[in-house]
C-alpha cells in the first residue's frame, strides 16, 4: 500500500509538470462552462424546467471525466507500452500492477479535482446550485469514472501502435461526447439515434447526475443507469483481460 501511495504521488507530480495535460484536464472544461454560461446566461431551453447552464454543468463534468478516464488512460498506457516502460519495469522491484494502480488512482483524483473546480466556478459565476444528495452524486461520479477508465484500458488492448492511438481514441471520445447529451438533450436527436445514444455511459452518467442534483433523485431513480455503466465496466474488463499487452 505504501508503494502504491508513493507511486501515485510521483505520478501526480509528473502530471503537474505537464502543461499540456493541465490545460486539457483542468483549464479546458472550465473554459467550456464559462463559454456556455456566457452564451446562455439564465435562459431555458424549450420544454425544460431548469436553466440551460444547469443542464450543461453535469454534462461538462462528464466531458471532463472522459478526458481523464478515456483519453489520458488509453494514450498514456499506449505511450508507455511502446516506449518499453513495462519491459524495463520487469527488471525492477516495482510491479507493473502497482504502476497501473497508481495511474488509475491519480486519474481518479484528477477527476475529483476537475469536478470540484467546475462546481465551484459555475456556482460563483452563474449561481448554479447542486441541491441533491451529495454522497450519491460522488458515488455516481465514481462509478462513471471507473467506467471511463475501463474503456481506456479496453482501448489500450485493442490499439496496436501509438500512431493509431489518437484517431481511435478521438472517435470514441467525440462519439460519446456529442451523442451523450452533454451539450443538448438527446430528445433533440432523431429517434433512432436518440435510442442508440441511451446505451452510452456518457448519457447514463449525465442523466444520473442531473437526476440526483436537480430532481432530488435517489438510488431507486438511478440504479438502472448504474447497471448500464456496470455492464460497460464488465465488458471492458473482459476485453482488457483478453487483449491487453504489456509489450
Amino acid at each position: 500500500m505504501n508503494t502504491l501511495i508513493r507511486q501515485t504521488s510521483m505520478q501526480m507530480r509528473l502530471f503537474l509538470r505537464r502543461k499540456d495535460e493541465l490545460f486539457w484536464t483542468l483549464a479546458f472544461p472550465v473554459l467550456f462552462i464559462l463559454l456556455f454560461g456566457a452564451i446562455y446566461g439564465n435562459s431555458k431551453w424549450e420544454g425544460m424546467n431548469i436553466r440551460s447552464i444547469d443542464y450543461l454543468l453535469p454534462g461538462i463534468v462528464v466531458m471532463a471525466a472522459m478526458v481523464t478516464g478515456i483519453m489520458r488512460t488509453a494514450t498514456g498506457l499506449v505511450q508507455e507500452r511502446e516506449a518499453g516502460v513495462y519491459r524495463r519495469l520487469a527488471l525492477t522491484p516495482l510491479k507493473r500492477t502497482t504502476l497501473i494502480g497508481s495511474q488509475l488512482l491519480q486519474h481518479y483524483v484528477v477527476i475529483i479535482v476537475q469536478t470540484l473546480l467546475l462546481v465551484a466556478i459555475s456556482g460563483a459565476a452563474f449561481k448554479t446550485n447542486l441541491t441533491g444528495n451529495t454522497a450519491l452524486f460522488w458515488l455516481t461520479l465514481s462509478i462513471g469514472a471507473l467506467c471511463f477508465m475501463s474503456i481506456g484500458f479496453a482501448l489500450t488492448g485493442l490499439i496496436k501502435t501509438l500512431r493509431s492511438a489518437t484517431p481511435i481514441i478521438q472517435i470514441v471520445y467525440f462519439s460519446m461526447m456529442f451523442l451523450g447529451g452533454i451539450f443538448f438533450p438527446n430528445s433533440l436527436l432523431p429517434t433512432w439515434l436518440g435510442n442508440a445514444a441511451k446505451v452510452l455511459p456518457s448519457t447514463q452518467l449525465g442523466d444520473a447526475l442531473r437526476a440526483v442534483v436537480y430532481n432530488g433523485g435517489g438510488i431507486g431513480d438511478i440504479w438502472q443507469k448504474w447497471l448500464i455503466m456496470g455492464a460497460w465496466i464488465a465488458a471492458c474488463l473482459i476485453i482488457s483481460i483478453r487483449f491487453f499487452r504489456w509489450e
